[in-house]
């Protein structure tokens, strides 16, 4: 590409550029490239070629033919590009296997209509960011807020009336953010799909993301907006009250989520993390998109901050696998219910466990078996504010590496997360580490003490395709 001028400010900011440069440790400059070469290689073969060409990809570098000169096909005139494009039109096309063959174009004719055809199909290609990730990765989605917090950090809160001193500090952070983050520090492959402002802490929010190996491609970044706020109070054993500014406020929409590129996302997944934050039409076009995939990823979601699950949500329920909030929570997604109607309710429409979590204790609903109840651990900051973004990342992380349906030890590892969020000056900062997750995990076994007070120990795993398909059968 070095030979051909071409405006690439706009082309680093696509978000298959910005996804290659993230899965390949590169700037989106360096990754510009590499990323339009691999797109390149979508195309039907004669509009590769074209492009290949006059772009200088070098696909053809390697595994080169003798009867090719590269020399001549990706020299530094375009004009001559041209020339031997045309000059060596069949055999070009032999090297990548075309029975029928198109008959060869002049350099006049070439560019014409083949020319214009072959930039257009890259250009949506690139636009739409649909292009499928080739390779194996464990890679989890999560669909959430991502917003400054004010951290006001106090000895004590103050009861009405009354005041005290206090620390202030700003920091990226959000329940979206705060489980990508704690993702990424368990060595996941993740993707945050939220909204943001292009303003200076909008800015902020990417950095922290990129220091924390975050992959940013997804994020709307909303010109003229402002990126949210949220106020959080916070006592120096953990307890905290979070304030959220609704006005101006940003959040994504159901059209976001049409976006090729994030259709391609979820199917590329191996789970989706869904808080809700969002609107409920977003949540709920989330499920539908997941419960409409033939091979699904696995679907958690974050009931926090709780809110009524409007009826048309009732059916796109069974797409849920596990369903994460606090008592108080759960209680609030039906109105005029207490949280063990609302967990019958619940597993009634399909979802598939439905985990309290209420400081650092947790107890699993599931259909036609005891709930399982897990003792409380001997966490630093119990119901410290990043324990339930320890827990959700967790269980996913299980759920993508042990690929089957979440057993008694996915459950204590998740537990144990809750416990090993260490102290932080701000939420994500003190997200655990699948060693920190393993030393807590290993002092509960040395002290003789299972965190279990009492449930069902049997085997539960069952293979993702076959828990699909029992699930939409049922």
């Amino acid at each position: 590409m070095g030979s051909t001028e071409i405006e690439t400010s706009t082309l680093t900011q696509l978000s298959v550029v910005v996804r290659y440069a993230h899965l390949n440790d590169l700037t989106p400059e360096q990754a510009l490239p590499g990323a339009i070469a691999h797109v390149a290689k979508q195309l039907p073969p004669t509009q590769r070629l074209i492009v290949d060409a006059e772009l200088c990809l070098g696909l053809l570098r390697e595994p080169s033919s003798n009867e090719i000169d590269v020399d001549r096909l990706y020299g530094p005139d375009l004009g001559e590009r041209r020339r031997y494009l045309t000059q060596a039109w069949r055999k070009l096309h032999e090297v990548l296997g075309v029975l029928q063959i198109p008959t060869a174009p002049t350099v006049r004719t070439l560019r014409d209509a083949p020319e214009r055809e072959a930039f257009e199909a890259l250009a949506d290609l690139l636009i739409s960011g649909s292009v499928p990730d080739t390779s194996e990765r464990d890679t989890a989605t999560v669909i959430g807020d991502a917003v400054i917090d004010e951290l006001y950090i106090v000895e004590q809160i103050p009861i009405a009336g009354d005041s005290a001193w206090g620390d202030f500090r700003r920091h990226p952070g959000g329940k979206g953010l705060n489980r990508a983050v704690a993702l990424a520090r368990l060595g996941l492959d993740v993707r945050l799909l939220t909204a943001i402002g292009d303003d200076d802490d909008g800015e902020f929010v990417l950095r922290y993301l990129a220091t924390e190996n975050v992959d940013v491609s997804l994020i709307k970044v909303q010109p003229g907006a402002r990126t949210a706020v949220t106020a959080v109070i916070m006592d120096l054993t953990g307890l905290h009250f979070s304030i959220a500014f609704k006005q101006p406020r940003i959040n994504l929409t159901e059209a976001d989520l049409d976006r090729s590129t994030v259709r391609q996302a979820i199917a590329d997944s191996r789970a989706v993390l869904v808080t809700f934050e969002q609107a409920t039409d977003v949540v709920e076009q989330t499920l539908r998109v997941v419960d409409s995939l033939p091979e699904p990823p696995w679907l958690i979601v974050a009931v926090s901050p709780p809110q009524v699950l409007p009826q048309s949500m009732h059916l796109y329920l069974r797409a849920v696998d596990y369903l994460i909030g606090s008592s108080a929570e759960l209680g609030r997604l039906w109105p005029n219910s207490s949280s063990e109607a609302v967990i019958e309710r619940l597993l009634r429409f399909g979802v598939g466990a439905v985990c309290a979590v209420d400081g650092s204790r947790c107890t699993i609903h599931r259909v036609r078996r005891a709930p399982l109840e897990l003792a409380r651990f001997a966490a630093v900051l119990p119901g410290s504010a990043g324990a339930a973004s320890a827990f959700s990342a967790a269980l996913t992380y299980r759920l993508i590496t042990q690929g089957h349906s979440a057993e008694f030890a996915d459950f204590e590892w998740a537990t144990a997360a809750m416990a090993a969020t260490t102290p932080a000056p701000n939420v994500p900062d003190s997200m655990p580490t699948g060693a920190d997750i393993e030393r807590v995990v290993s002092v509960e076994s040395d002290d003789g003490e299972t965190p279990f007070a009492r449930g069902d120990r049997r085997h539960s795993g069952t293979s993702e395709r076959k828990r699909r398909a029992d699930r939409r059968s049922g």
